[in-house]
């Protein structure tokens, strides 16, 4: 009898620290940005998961909601969502990161489907804030920049697969502004000029021998 209730006690102990069944977004009812649970009405804790629009047996999100909004770690597929990181090859990517009270919060990766890092950066408010960096597959760095509030701001640099500068340019709050350079592939200038807030102004060359002429650059110094 003893061995008995011990064996029951064991096994209820057992279900009772099994991890939750994650379920599926669509199942609950969204109501702005909470999901409730359809039969309380009440917000909705535990983990879910998200499928694709096109395809309902895709699995394109895994994350936990507490009290009806997405709170702690997620896995992300959407391809939309990974297209963010400036390239186009983003089918099968993935990317990881944290939610805290509904908005997407702190450091996060973006990989490629074979699992090696794409990119990276930290959110804020659920935009990107604070450096921002993007690879090619053999790890060769392809991008780097910075955001405020979610836009361009400050220097950023492009790079080819092969470590070879591309170009270099500045935002301010997003706009193109100051000095930008292009490269071609081996290295020679393509282009080079000023910007003030997203349009050219000043003296350009264009093609590495073409001088163009704009109108005057604002003198930014007064």
């Amino acid at each position: 009898m003893v061995k008995r209730s011990l064996l029951l006690t064991l096994a209820l102990i057992a279900v009772g620290c099994a991890e939750p069944i994650a379920r599926n977004l669509d199942e609950l009812f969204r109501q702005g940005p909470q999901y409730l649970d359809p039969e309380t009405m009440e917000p909705y804790s535990g983990p879910v998961f998200g499928t694709s629009f096109n395809d309902s047996t895709q699995v394109v999100l895994r994350v936990n909601l507490i009290d009806g909004r997405f709170h702690g770690d997620f896995e992300d597929f959407d391809p939309e969502v990974n297209n963010a990181f400036l390239v186009n090859e983003s089918l099968g990517s993935y990317q990881t990161g944290t939610y805290q009270d509904g908005q997407l919060e702190g450091p996060f990766e973006n990989f490629y489907p074979s699992g090696v890092l794409r990119g990276h950066g930290t959110y804020v408010a659920g935009v990107f804030h604070g450096p921002f960096e993007t690879y090619y597959e053999n790890g060769q760095l392809r991008f780097k920049g910075t955001y405020v509030d979610g836009e361009l701001d400050g220097p950023s640099e492009r790079y080819n697969e092969g470590g070879q500068l591309t170009g270099r340019s500045n935002h301010t709050v997003g706009e193109l502004n100051g000095l930008s350079e292009t490269y071609y592939a081996n290295g020679v200038l393509m282009q080079r000029g000023e910007y003030y807030m997203g349009n050219r102004c000043g003296e350009w060359i264009v093609f590495a021998v073409d001088p163009r002429t704009y109108d005057p650059c604002p003198d930014t110094e007064d």
